[in-house]
């Protein structure tokens, strides 16, 4: 059995880990030459979900999600006394600090379209006053207060401080986000997202437009850098950037510090936390010795739905886990650890835990045989694709079933267990495709028309396969005995985790798109899918394949409560 661990304990250890690295970071450089955190303060303990953090140096600014909204709170230094600016917003988010500390940047959503507005907030009394007509996805004042860039989509733009003379300076290729001058106000330097690639990459610009370039180009972790901000005096830029622990599959996002080169040529970045806690949101301190960050713990909680007294209640205290299979006895399941990523199975109560993958796999989707002797699951390394693997749920060495270069995943057993159907992305023309294992005669066979298609569903009584469409709004039903595929559901709705009744009479999937965030289900030979039960606003965790949610042996459905922990911290800073 595994022992729970307190979070002070956790932040104890990272604080440890990151004091550790450090010291081994610093061995041999020339008097300490080199950025380093030299202490670390927990600030908040309020528990509340946070983000975008912006200081004054006597106070924080911190946008926070206490319930269905988003609000601004105040939080005192060094006191930490907490309070709630007020404003006429439903719902609002902190972008910037006035030079002279008079008034906050907000963006809020504008009540006649999706977009978001810029507003000024006075920190002290006053009301908000429209920044101009603008509108965008973020922005920041140069140091003076003069000047105002603002991104909008893949556009940087930039006007005056109040939001006049707004006029386009480049456009990127990719969604743009976290734009700053530079301390001198000459370049801007900002985040270009690609979610295609699932990555992020750090630019800089003239205040003109020109000579527009991407940083750190060559550097191993620039995929997934964003988000920073230039030290007062513009010696550093410091920034985040995710990484693999060591020997594991936990991701954390880490500090870096840049030096600004006066020649043209940039040094590697140094990174100056190193997990197990994930830092970002950073805010500089105006004397270069402080930064403030929100750091970020994760753990989940898997919770069931009661129908009957509409409620979630967890599946087992104290499981913080995503991905969750019963066996077909319903006396076993398996899961994925959260934050290890690792497969585990256990009794359904949680106990006689066993841990089934090592440490550097991360895994997915497990789903029990039949008889309950074997886990099929999908699996991945750092850098290479997923496989779906074969596990024996006494442990022991896990295989992939069908070692090729594209990449498997939804993994489905035939009801004797003898067969393996799963999606499979190939690099080749043919793309996405729906295979089947043998495992007895190892043969594979590709389902006739399925190119294109993904997240295939075995029915119960293998007469059915379901499957998605590439922007999973569209439900193809293959029939085994007519061989054919057709369209079964083409509408708003946004299918995920598709999942049969028992009987195979219907379909059940989760809903994102239509009205209200529910659980739908679809009838065989229906066209039309019914509500079976809203799900509510409670904050869902954002797991490597989405939102995951599944069914436990009575039917009831199971998702996964985001329990992180997200609290600021002071890190004291030593920036030669």
């Amino acid at each position: 059995m595994k022992t729970r661990i307190s979070l002070s304990i956790l932040t104890m250890v990272g604080l440890f880990i990151i004091a550790g690295t450090l010291r081994s970071d610093l061995k041999g450089a020339a008097n300490g030459m080199m950025p380093r955190v030299t202490a670390i303060t927990q600030v908040t303990h309020d528990g509340y979900r946070k983000t975008n953090l912006l200081s004054d140096d006597s106070s924080l600014f911190v946008t926070e999600l206490p319930e269905a909204k988003r609000v601004i709170a105040k939080v005192t230094l060094p006191g930490s006394e907490r309070s709630v600016l007020p404003s006429p917003f439903a719902s609002l988010q902190a972008l910037d600090v006035s030079p002279d500390q008079s008034k906050l940047l907000v963006s809020s959503t504008s009540k006649t379209s999706a977009e978001s507005e810029f507003w000024t907030l006075p920190v002290a009394t006053g009301k908000p006053v429209r920044v101009g007509d603008l509108n965008g996805r973020d922005a920041s004042w140069s140091a003076d207060g003069k000047q105002l860039v603002f991104a909008k989509d893949a556009d940087v733009f930039v006007s005056s401080g109040d939001g006049r003379q707004a006029h386009k300076i480049y456009t990127a290729s990719g969604s743009v986000f976290a734009p700053r001058f530079s301390p001198d106000g000459r370049r801007i330097r900002f985040t270009v997202s690609d979610t295609e690639k699932n990555a992020t990459a750090l630019w800089e610009v003239r205040r003109d437009g020109s000579k527009a370039h991407a940083l750190l180009a060559d550097w191993p972790y620039s995929s997934t850098a964003c988000c920073g901000s230039w030290t007062a005096n513009g010696r550093y830029y410091i920034f985040q950037a995710s990484e693999t622990l060591p020997n594991t599959t936990v991701v954390v996002s880490s500090l870096w510090a840049l030096l600004e080169s006066k020649n043209g040529e940039s040094a590697a970045p140094t990174k100056i936390t190193n997990g197990p806690m994930s830092f970002g949101n950073a805010s500089l301190a105006r004397d270069n010795k402080k930064i403030w960050e929100i750091g970020v713990q994760p753990t989940v909680e898997v919770v069931k739905y009661e129908a009957r007294k509409k409620k979630f209640v967890p599946l087992i205290s104290g499981l913080s886990a995503t991905d969750v299979d019963f066996s077909a006895d319903g006396k076993w399941i398996a899961y994925v650890s959260i934050p290890g990523g690792t497969l585990w199975r256990s009794r359904a109560d949680g106990s006689e835990r066993l841990q089934l993958t090592q440490d550097f796999e991360r895994a997915a989707l497990p789903h029990w045989s039949p008889d309950g002797k074997q886990i099929a699951y999908a699996s991945t390394k750092a850098g290479e694709p997923w496989k779906v693997s074969l596990v024996s749920a006494d442990g022991g060495d896990a295989h992939e079933i069908f070692p090729d270069k594209g990449s498997q995943i939804d993994a489905n057993w035939s009801a004797d267990g003898g067969q393996l159907m799963f999606g499979d992305f190939s690099r080749d023309k043919n793309g996405l495709k729906i295979q089947v294992m043998d495992l007895k005669a190892h043969k594979l066979t590709t389902i006739p028309g399925s190119t294109g298609l993904f997240s295939p569903r075995w029915s119960p009584d293998g007469r059915y396969i379901v499957a998605l469409s590439p922007d999973g709004t569209t439900l193809m039903l293959y029939d085994f005995t007519s061989q054919k595929w057709t369209t079964w559901l083409k509408q708003a709705e946004s299918v995920a985790y598709p999942s049969w009744s028992s009987d195979s009479q219907y379909l059940y999937f989760d809903d994102f798109v239509t009205g209200a965030e529910a659980i739908r289900r679809l009838k065989i030979g229906a066209s039309e899918p019914e509500l079976v039960f809203e799900v509510g606003s409670f904050e869902r965790y954002p797991g490597v394949l989405g939102l995951w949610s599944g069914r436990t042996p009575d039917g009831s459905w199971m998702f996964v409560r985001d329990r992180s922990t997200q609290e600021v911290y002071q890190l004291s800073l030593d920036l030669p």
